[in-house]
């Protein structure tokens, strides 16, 4: 198997409420909507994080 098959079936990392809202990838607004919105003991990916902070800024008000 090649390592480009591996790496298709290895599933996404996964990390926990306090590892997302810590990350540098996000800006502070979306550590504190990942902060609010999160349960604390759930992991989830990062396209899991990104779709809760687009669902939050896309919610009508």
């Amino acid at each position: 198997m090649s390592k480009e098959n591996k790496a298709q079936t290895q599933p996404a990392p996964r990390y926990t409420k306090e590892q997302l809202v810590e990350a540098k990838r996000f800006t502070t607004s979306e550590k504190d909507i990942l902060s609010g919105l999160l349960a604390p003991d759930k992991t989830y990916t990062l396209d899991e994080a990104v779709a809760v902070i687009n669902r939050f800024k896309e919610r009508e008000v």
